[in-house]
């Protein structure tokens, strides 16, 4: 691959739509790129182990040791594989990146079940998450995160903005938290239903959410192209060359129309889920401050673990959380319903449309151009 193409290539990758290259592109050296994503769910499962042992009632510290070992290592496997890669070490960082999946796949589970038949039951979940990174690489899912993340921490001051205008919604949302109905509602509904009620939510969101944006990329194919010059859009790229001769404007294929509808929905549904914790964090302290352990036993009628202590304290994937477990129940399911009614009001609101929207899709414009021009 000459100089050119390279830059071209992570050009789009830089840009999250990895879809319009090809496939050889995609492919190379997949086993490396998706030590990264390994390493980093394998940290992430590490340190919520080490916190749920830690926070428990019982915490084995030898335990704790040993999970904080391997935390650290695939922490610093990402760092060790780029610095392999930069000194051209290609059969070093293969190497290690099968390491990397060695530990995610073997220790791991050993550390947290022994030599038992519990690790090897759990062997099989550790293999699936594995192959699930290799191929989520090669559709370059990395790529197309990193850019709504960029692009969402870029455009943070359209969502402070946005929230300082959901007050009213805010103040209609703390008369709701303060409902006894509600509060019983959280105490008998197990967190197996409650993330099952978030999904649902969530679905509708996204289906809302994936049918307006739709509708956006085709009109900037169709409706503003006209009025984009691809050479004024390109000025500074690695493209800018191409983009000087005429460039037909094809159809996108599925998988790039997958890819374009991709970036824009997840740059927005970053922002949602940022309010939504938000309201989430806001909603617990609020409960903390205004909601005493005895009113929390009588607004959810539910019984106390034990006979004369307050309520069984919360648990967040696992770890231990000085909180009543009905707090957190409420607090996530209001700041859920929240999040729902702040992405279907920040489709009409023009103020979002101005801060966030236009610059989005301007941002997209410039890709597409890019791709018409590399094709």
């Amino acid at each position: 691959m000459t100089v050119d193409n390279r830059t071209i290539n992570d050009w789009f990758l830089h840009r999250g739509l990895p879809l319009v290259l090809p496939r050889r592109v995609r492919s190379r050296a997949v086993i490396e790129r998706s030590a990264p994503m390994v390493a980093g769910l394998g940290a992430l499962t590490a340190l919520m182990m080490l916190a749920a042992n830690w926070t428990g009632a019982h915490p084995d510290y030898g335990y704790i040791a040993r999970l904080a070992v391997v935390a650290v290592v695939l922490v610093a496997a990402p760092f060790a594989l780029h610095l392999l890669h930069e000194r051209g070490l290609v059969a070093s960082r293969r190497s290690t990146a099968l390491l990397v999946m060695a530990i995610f796949v073997v220790l791991l589970p050993v550390i947290a079940s022994g030599w038992s038949a519990a690790t090897v039951a759990e062997a099989p979940a550790f293999v699936a998450v594995t192959l699930l990174a290799v191929w989520f690489t090669y559709l370059g899912v990395g790529s197309i995160l990193l850019w709504a993340f960029r692009f969402a921490w870029i455009q943070l001051g359209a969502l402070g903005t946005l929230m300082s205008r959901a007050l009213p919604l805010l103040m209609l949302t703390v008369v709701v938290y303060f409902t006894g109905e509600l509060w019983q509602l959280a105490a008998r509904m197990s967190r197996q239903r409650l993330w099952q009620t978030i999904g649902f939510l969530a679905l509708v969101a996204l289906v809302f959410v994936v049918a307006t944006i739709r509708d956006e990329v085709r009109a900037l194919r169709d409706d503003r192209s006209a009025q984009s010059d691809p050479a004024t859009l390109l000025a500074g790229t690695p493209l800018a060359s191409q983009a000087a001769t005429e460039c037909p404007k094809t159809p996108l294929s599925l998988g790039e129309q997958i890819n374009v509808v991709a970036v824009m929905v997840l740059a927005q549904a970053i922002q949602v889920v940022l309010f939504t914790t938000g309201l989430f964090a806001f909603f617990m302290a609020l409960g903390i401050i205004a909601v005493p352990d005895a009113v929390t036993v009588l607004w959810s009628s539910e019984q106390s673990c034990t006979v004369g202590v307050p309520p069984c304290a919360g648990t967040w994937f696992g770890i231990h959380i000085p909180v009543p477990q009905t707090m957190v129940h409420t607090s996530l399911f209001v700041a859920v319903l929240s999040g729902l009614y702040f992405t279907v009001s920040t489709s009409v609101d023009p103020l979002y449309r101005q801060r966030f929207f236009e610059p989005l899709i301007a941002d997209v414009a410039v890709s597409l151009a890019g791709r018409d021009a590399y094709l």
